[in-house]
């Protein structure tokens, strides 16, 4: 009955951080296809200084934010650090809404990105928290499902108030969003299990017989306790997996924020295509992955952690090359498919193998890690893949894209070992 219970409140306090999750993504999702039409629009910059505004200050904040954040949460506590990181992208996105100048548009776009960088990596960390090893990827996959949810209808609202009520709109309806979020996580959500945990893991040690304290010595090779965790880091941090997977992630971010929110919607602008109608595509390429990103989930607790990768690298090329040749409407669709299908499958395949790797009473750290890498992504996408567009033109910029996506999973395939696989009976 008492376990019983326990589930049902740690469903609860998953499903309320989901919650919190969309709505965020639902916000951000808003100004997806119109943030690049409105700089452009109302102060006349280049793509180069769209991708700056767009992904490089929001990911310059991500970048030097998910550390400390998975440190906080480590010592204070999972739940405070998560409302002080809604509160930071809630002032953020309230001031860019209102923003009368190029500069101070990308200024509180760094404000917005520090915050959002503390509360998705303090997420993903909460999380981690209420799964077990064989339920990892599909726990951690809620998160992507959270992010699709608001991603998905964000852009269908954002293109339709932009095109009927201007530009400015949508990103008064994101201040609102991550208003609400902020509400949600101060009135309703508890704090997660992680301490809960460690007494029990204290305690489990200290009942432990000789030949289980044995075992868990020779268990401390690979996953060293915490007062060991400067070494620990170091160990960390030159583990094949941190490296090749860290620029997996960083490059499905890249393409993401460089490539869809950036460069993408000029290219379709020049294209002729017009905000709804890149609204909608932004839409498309989220429907497709609610479903491979589940599929990925269960993939990974099944048969292995690198089971959904080399699909992923195929379908997202593809994906790129059909929007590099999309002439019409349902082209333009076909490549949001294919490039929806692709992320689904393969952006929760990092989490999970960092939360694999993670070293006891690091968990935090470990999370952080791999939303630094994911902030290397946001910043170095959008500023390279706009200025080589400014250079040559947008197609050179998204081949260039691809190319650097794919070698970075084929290298994961080749050169990192499973974490995890599930033992049959």
């Amino acid at each position: 009955m008492r376990s019983a219970l326990g589930r049902r409140g740690r469903y609860h306090s998953v499903a309320l951080l989901c919650a919190v999750v969309a709505l965020n993504s639902f916000g951000m999702g808003a100004i997806s296809p119109v943030l690049p039409l409105f700089l452009e629009r109302e102060y006349g910059v280049s793509a180069t200084e769209v991708g700056i505004a767009v992904g490089f200050f929001f990911g310059l904040g991500r970048l030097v934010t998910s550390v400390p954040a998975g440190y906080l949460a480590q010592r204070y506590g999972r739940r405070p650090v998560l409302a002080l990181g809604s509160a930071i992208n809630l002032v953020g996105a309230a001031l860019v809404s209102v923003s009368f100048s190029y500069a101070w548009l990308t200024g509180w776009r760094f404000v917005s990105g520090f915050g959002g960088s503390i509360f998705l990596t303090v997420a993903t960390i909460y999380l981690r928290d209420e799964a077990t090893p064989e339920t990892r990827g599909r726990l951690l996959s809620l998160q992507e499902l959270s992010i699709l949810a608001g991603q998905t209808l964000g852009p269908l609202l954002g293109g339709y108030l932009a095109s009927i009520f201007g530009l400015r709109v949508p990103l008064y309806v994101q201040a609102v969003l991550m208003a609400a979020s902020l509400v949600v996580i101060i009135v309703a959500l508890p704090e997660s299990r992680w301490r809960e945990q460690l007494a029990s893991d204290g305690a489990t040690r200290r009942r432990a017989t000789p030949r289980t304290r044995a075992t868990q010595e020779a268990d401390t090779v690979a996953r060293p306790e915490p007062a060991d965790r400067r070494g620990a880091i170091w160990r960390l941090m030159f583990n094949p997996a941190f490296i090749l997977v860290g620029m997996f992630a960083l490059m499905i971010v890249a393409n993401r924020q460089g490539a869809r929110f950036s460069v993408m919607p000029l290219f379709g602008r020049q294209k002729g295509f017009g905000p709804d109608d890149l609204g909608l595509w932004i839409s498309v390429t989220h429907f497709p992955q609610f479903f491979t990103t589940l599929a990925s989930g269960y993939l990974s607790d099944r048969f292995g952690r690198k089971t959904p990768i080399l699909p992923a690298i195929i379908l997202m090329t593809l994906g790129i090359a059909a929007f590099i040749w999309a002439g019409n409407l349902w082209q333009l669709m076909l490549s949001g498919v294919l490039l929806g299908m692709g992320e689904g499958l393969g952006s929760p395949a990092g989490t999970v193998f960092f939360a694999d790797i993670a070293p006891p009473g690091l968990e935090g750290v470990t999370i952080g890690l791999l939303r630094t890498f994911g902030g290397v992504g946001t910043v170095m996408g959008a500023l390279v893949l706009g200025a080589i567009a400014d250079v040559t033109n947008f197609s050179w910029s998204l081949w260039i894209d691809a190319a650097v996506l794919a070698a970075s999973g084929i290298g994961l395939m080749i050169f990192v070992r499973e974490t995890y696989r599930r033992r049959s009976a």
